[in-house]
This record gives structure tokens, sequence and C-alpha cells, in this order.
């Protein structure tokens, strides 16, 4: 694959991730989408990972290159979430920020809620700890998929 395609492939879990967020409200449809789009993001990110370790990048460069949406999206959720206050925050770049890891909420959620000192509660604390996790869990997956990619190769 050429290399501009797998660029353009990291942005895939953004714009899922973002039509989780728009859909999650109308019936039926939203709840439909919130259980079967990340299983297939997921499950396309370990594909990703598979075709990154087909391309001349090594480990490094591809697992850099291939989450490089996650990372950057991670630095700008820190940036926007603990660095602004709430009347400098840029809307469009606070969802943004968020985006990329929309499809692994219904994973991290429970384990993120750990992270709470009071029982049953969500605050800035897990939104944050939500994010964090749902990178690493991309990352990953990613590195399996790479992992398997090689495999084949040699």
């Amino acid at each position: 694959m050429k290399r501009i395609i797998l660029l353009l492939l990291t942005f895939v879990p953004v714009v899922t991730g973002y039509l989780l967020n728009m859909t999650i409200l109308i019936p039926r449809l939203g709840m439909l989408l919130f259980y079967l789009l990340p299983c297939v993001t997921l499950l396309f990110w370990f594909f990703l990972g598979i075709r990154y370790a087909k391309s001349d990048w090594n480990f490094i460069q591809s697992t850099m290159i291939g989450n490089g949406v996650g990372i950057l999206s991670l630095i700008i959720y820190f940036w926007q979430f603990l660095l602004c206050g709430d009347d400098s925050r840029n809307i469009f770049l606070a969802s943004f920020s968020q985006d990329f890891t929309a499809n692994t909420n219904l994973l991290t959620a429970r384990l993120a809620m750990l992270f709470e000192a009071e029982k049953n509660t969500f605050t800035q604390t897990t939104s944050t700890a939500m994010q964090v996790l749902g990178l690493i869990l991309m990352v990953f997956i990613f590195i399996l998929g790479y992992g398997v990619g090689k495999r084949k190769k040699n």
C-alpha cells in the first residue's frame, strides 16, 4: 500500500468516533452503531497494523506514524481540558480530541472509573483516564496487527 494511503487511513478512528458521537441520539440506529462501530473500528485498526508491517517503515516508525493521530489527539485533549479553562476552550478542538478514542469508550469506561476517589462518579479524572486508556488500547491492537503482519511477511 502506498504511504499516503496508509497515512490517510490513520484518520478512520476519528471519522468513526465522530459518527458515533453524532448518531448516538438517533433511536435504534444510534444504539446499533454504538455497538457496531467500535467493533468494526478495532478490527480495522488490527488490519491497519498488518498493512503497516508490510510497509518500508520499521516497527517504531510504523507505531508512531500509525498512531500519530491518536497521540496528537491526546496532546490536544490535555491542552484543551487540563491547561485551558472553560472560557478559553475551543469547542471544535475539544470535541476532535475525543473522537479518536470514542470507539474504545465502551471498553475503557469501567476501568477508568477506578481512578475516581468516590465510587460511581464520573468527573474529569474519569474522562482523562478513558482517553489515555483508549489510546493505549488502540496502540496495543495496532502492535498486535503489526506482529501478525510481520509473521506473514516472513
